[in-house]
């Protein structure tokens, strides 16, 4: 949990100093432009280089340790990458999240979950985009630790707020490939569905 709450605090301060930053970034290029449309054009050239930093929350379904986890927050992931608007990106993130699990007799115990996920997207139609997507997880309790891979495809779209900064949602359907539980003690595989909402702000 503290883990989780440590995430959400360093999410949210960045998020908002990028605001600031943006904030006061507009209100400089508008004091120096002798005019409207030199003040525009300097917001659309802001961008120097498609390296960015981000972050995103994970909602879902989950096919992983223990039973049926149901829907709800999955991961916090902090990530980088380069993002070309309206053209392609990459991303790669490292996601985090601890819960508790069910074994088959009942009893409870911590599980702290990770994953390693890199996704490259296409936009298909202005701010739309296609993206596919591997992610390598992870997942330790005192029962047992586990790891496997998934594979996923989806769509999402982008929604720019300042000249560096876009908010992005996406959904996608993920592949669980086979794994061992060791709270069902048996191989599991499935598939789970996934939504992140998320931040970037370019580098420079």
């Amino acid at each position: 949990m503290k883990k989780i709450l440590l995430g959400a605090v360093c999410a949210l301060m960045f998020c908002f100093g990028t605001v600031a930053a943006q904030t006061n970034s507009s209100g400089a290029s508008a004091a120096s432009a002798s005019s409207g449309a030199a003040s525009q054009a300097s917001q659309t050239t802001g961008i120097h280089t498609p390296l960015f930093l981000g972050s995103a929350l994970g909602f879902g379904t989950g096919t992983g340790v223990g039973s049926e986890r149901g829907v709800g927050l999955r991961q916090i992931e902090p990530m980088f990458g380069i993002w070309f608007p309206h053209v392609a990106f990459f991303r790669t993130g490292y996601g985090f999240f601890d819960f508790d699990g069910e074994g088959e007799d009942g009893s409870e115990t911590e599980i702290e979950h990770y994953n390693l996920d890199v996704e490259l997207g296409v936009h298909v139609f202005g701010d739309l985009y296609v993206v596919g997507n591997f992610s390598r997880a992870k997942e330790l309790s005192d029962v047992g630790d586990v790891s496997w891979n998934e594979w996923g495809a989806g769509f999402g779209t982008i929604f720019s707020i300042f000249s560096k900064t876009m908010l992005f949602a996406d959904v996608g359907y993920r592949w669980v490939l086979d794994h061992y539980d060791p709270f069902l003690n048996k191989n599991v595989s499935g598939s789970r569905l996934q939504m992140n909402l998320g931040f970037i702000t370019y580098i420079y």
